[in-house]
């Protein structure tokens, strides 16, 4: 038998904005400039280091190579988000500089009987643009149309856009198989080509790109109508902010 290819969703500290107190690096647009700056592929379109742009008080895009912008948008549902905000340990610098660590929000909780989670990718896969298309303009029949319906406003973000998956994905059994980036771009066309054919619809005069990560790397793809394009594989380890905040995931397994 193959190896299975298994996903686990990123930790907050990776992925939400100033979850970890005190921590200016808390921000995953960071790591994405790093990973732009560190494609092979993308600086030979983009000569210009990409900077992140602090003030986007005027519609201005996350971050800029010369003249050329880009926003970065995560591929997450809301209610994935809140899941990991309340249920992950959460971390402080003190003003000594060390690392604190204290219980996460569980206890907002205990007034619900359940969390129900939207797991992006398989909510897009069993959807066609059409369902697409009355998701965001029409009544919500489902709990997980109000996530889809999110993530498609971002869609219609009237920029060149990189998308961020934040999961790892990993083969089962430790195994690496020679085909492995292969099987997991196949994975992914499969989930997002719907919604990648409704950016094509609505938004077809810009540029879109998405990343995940691969064990510990970037795979970085270009969309091409509703195809991923395998563009880069970007070695974590060029992406300082991301390792700096994975040491959070450190942490929280050895407590």
């Amino acid at each position: 038998m193959k190896p299975e290819l298994m996903l686990r969703q990123l930790d907050a500290p990776v992925t939400i904005k100033n979850f970890v107190r005190n921590d200016p690096k808390c921000n995953y647009e960071f790591y994405m400039v790093e990973l732009l700056n560190n494609s092979r592929l993308m600086r030979e379109r983009h000569p210009q280091r990409f900077f992140w742009h602090e003030s986007q008080a005027h519609a201005e895009c996350d971050a800029y190579s010369g003249s050329y912008g880009i926003d970065f948008k995560l591929i997450a549902s809301q209610s994935s988000l809140k899941a990991s905000s309340v249920l992950t340990p959460h971390y402080m610098i003190d003003e000594r500089g060390f690392i604190i660590g204290y219980e996460s929000k569980s206890d907002k909780l205990k007034n619900e009987s359940e969390i129900t989670v939207t797991r992006m990718h398989a909510a897009l896969r069993q959807s066609s643009v059409g369902d697409l298309e009355r998701i965001r303009s029409g009544e919500i029949l489902h709990s997980y149309e109000k996530d889809v319906r999110v993530f498609l406003e971002k869609l219609e973000t009237r920029k060149n856009l990189l998308l961020f998956y934040p999961y790892e994905y990993r083969f089962s059994g430790g195994a690496r198989p020679d085909d492995g980036v292969e099987r997991l771009t196949q994975a992914l066309q499969r989930s997002f080509v719907s919604a990648l054919g409704y950016r094509k619809k609505h938004m077809p005069q810009f540029e879109t790109y998405l990343t995940t990560v691969y064990y510990d790397d970037f795979v970085l793809y270009e969309v091409v109508g509703e195809r991923l394009c395998l563009m880069d594989v970007v070695s974590g380890s060029s992406c300082p902010t991301f390792g700096h905040l994975r040491k959070y995931d450190w942490i929280g397994r050895q407590r």
